[in-house]
């Protein structure tokens, strides 16, 4: 397990926790502006979902770094098998939320979105992405 702590994709994903931080509120924000209401249950699944996803995204990262160290099957198999158990949780998260009132599954689903806006966000904002297709620009290319 030691070996997980030097993921090169941790850092990453410990960089978007802020964005995906204001993503929540403002996620919160919009529903209870579209509900005209302060609603307990989608806090609470906006919450359960946001801390779903983080540890999601972080035992994924884990994941694909431990199978990239292995062999090409194992590793497949490693990759395949921890879709199917981030995806199984959530289908039972959100049957939970279904079955008892205290959770909107709605709310849960969500922050599922965070990290690709997240990572879309930064890369519209990146100068070094803009410099590049600047400079492709400047060097004639079609």
């Amino acid at each position: 397990m030691s070996k997980l702590k030097d993921n090169p994709l941790r850092p990453f994903l410990k960089k978007l926790l802020f964005k995906m931080s204001v993503l929540l509120v403002i996620t919160y924000i919009i529903t209870a502006l579209i509900s005209f209401s302060f609603d307990v249950k989608m806090i609470a699944g906006l919450l359960v979902g946001y801390a779903f996803m983080i540890a999601s995204n972080f035992f994924m990262a884990d994941c694909m770094y431990y199978g990239v160290m292995l062999n090409r099957l194992h590793a497949k198999k490693i990759i395949v098998g921890s879709y199917f158990l981030r995806y199984i949780l959530l289908f039972l998260i959100c049957v939970f939320g279904y079955k008892f009132v205290g959770i909107n599954p709605f709310g849960v689903l969500i922050p599922q979105f965070y990290p690709r806006i997240a990572m879309t966000f930064d890369n519209l904002f990146k100068k070094g992405v803009k410099n590049n297709a600047d400079s492709a620009d400047k060097h004639g290319s079609a």
